[in-house]
C-alpha cells in the first residue's frame, strides 16, 4: 500500500525530502500534490496476488531424471 495519504502540499514536501527531491520549486510541490491522488488510485487499482504463499509453485514437484540409455 503506498504511504502517500494525503495530498496536501506539506505532506508532499515530506514525501519528497524522505526520496531525496529537496530544493524543488515551489510549483513543482503544488503539481505533485495535484498528481498525489490519482496516482495513488491507479497504484491501489493495479492488481496484486492476495498473499505470497498463492501461488502455483507449491504444486509442483521436482521428478528425478530420466536414465538417458
Amino acid at each position: 500500500m503506498s504511504d502517500i495519504q494525503t495530498s496536501t502540499t506539506d505532506e508532499i514536501r515530506l514525501y519528497a525530502a524522505r526520496h531525496g527531491l529537496t530544493g524543488l520549486p515551489e510549483d513543482q510541490f503544488s503539481r505533485l500534490s495535484e498528481l498525489a491522488q490519482t496516482v495513488r488510485a491507479a497504484g491501489l487499482a493495479l492488481p496484486r496476488m492476495p498473499s505470497e504463499e498463492d501461488e502455483p509453485a507449491h504444486l509442483f514437484t521436482v521428478t528425478a531424471l530420466r536414465d538417458p540409455k
